[in-house]
């Protein structure tokens, strides 16, 4: 069978939208009964943890927040040594610019600070902003592809694989019902926390790759057909749920430090929809306003990304039931 519904493509980084959105729900759902109050809160929060996939087409400051790079350290650094404080870190501890080792660990802790003193204050629009955010990069610090260097196989001649593995491939055989979060708990030190998630991510990475060379050998080097996505979602779907239901637990308990860190403030009725710009530049997700073919290539990508992320609901039941049909017939063991 040709590729059809496997191959529509969404976003080319972070898990596809509706990944994004499964962990968002997930979270919430996933939160202590002591703060069961913003459980609905996922309703308002659960779309607007894809806009910083849209943010970067007019901001482009928004990329780094994206990623991080550990295995660019020497094999003797101390990854838990580095600082939190941005600044200092890539002043004194870091060789490499933000552009290319990524800030993602410093982005959720900002983000998680701002929601800690916004619960605080009362302010909670400003709180459910930065939790959807949070929501975006701290799933995106849970794909390992964006935990490595060789965050596309351009170093081993697999280009391509990290579109394949995070969108086409999770968009259409993911269920949520099956992404089972660790437990939410209060975490002591956020910021080595999240250093070592990524230090997680980075180490399942090379899985990842050589899943992708396996999956390539059964359709005759093709990565465009059902067989090759059959078989690499054979060989990668327990490190996709493990590192789903992480990001989904790992994202209650930053959620949860936050709101024990403000002083359990009480949890106001969730917000009809949150606004669109960006919680750092204040752009929105519209297209930018450039004349010429530039600007009609960026509204393209733009529109592909929306409607894609619209779309992305149906096509994981229709690339289920795909699935399912295939291993349905296939013979039983012996």
């Amino acid at each position: 069978m040709a590729t059809g519904v496997l191959l529509c493509p969404l976003i080319a980084s972070g898990w596809s939208g509706v990944q994004h959105v499964q962990i968002t729900r997930a979270a919430a759902r996933n939160l202590p009964n002591e703060m069961a109050g913003f459980r609905s809160f996922a309703r308002p929060m659960a779309f607007p943890s894809i806009f910083p996939d849209l943010w970067r087409l007019s901001d482009s400051t928004e990329g780094p927040r994206h990623y991080f790079e550990p295995d660019r350290f020497a094999p003797d650094f101390d990854l838990m040594q580095l600082n939190s404080n941005r600044l200092v870190a890539f002043d004194t501890q870091i060789l490499e610019s933000p552009d290319v080792i990524g800030i993602a660990p410093w982005t959720i802790m900002e983000l998680m600070e701002d929601m800690t003193e916004s619960m605080r204050t009362n302010d909670w629009m400003w709180a459910a902003r930065c939790g959807a955010a949070m929501s975006h990069y701290l799933g995106d610090l849970h794909m390992p592809l964006h935990c490595t260097r060789n965050y596309n196989g351009q170093e081993t001649g697999q280009h391509g694989v990290h579109s394949r593995f995070e969108s086409d491939m999770a968009k259409a055989f993911v269920q949520f019902d099956d992404i089972v979060p660790t437990p939410a708990v209060y975490i002591e030190a956020p910021f080595r926390a999240l250093l070592g998630w990524a230090a997680d991510s980075m180490a399942v990475a090379p899985e990842v790759l050589r899943a992708d060379v396996m999956a390539t050998r059964v359709d005759n080097g093709r990565t465009d057909t059902e067989p090759y996505y059959l078989k690499l979602w054979e060989l990668t779907s327990d490190i996709v749920y493990e590192r789903l239901g992480s990001a989904a637990g790992h994202l209650s308990s930053i959620w949860y430090t936050a709101w024990v860190n403000a002083g359990r403030p009480p949890i106001p009725d969730a917000f009809e929809e949150l606004p669109a710009y960006s919680v750092f530049s204040g752009v929105g997700i519209d297209p930018p306003e450039i004349d010429g073919q530039h600007r009609r290539q960026q509204k393209q990508k733009f529109d592909v990304i929306i409607w894609g992320v619209m779309g992305a609901l149906a096509l994981v039941v229709i690339g289920s039931s795909l699935y399912r049909g295939a291993q349905a017939r296939r013979p039983p063991a012996p």
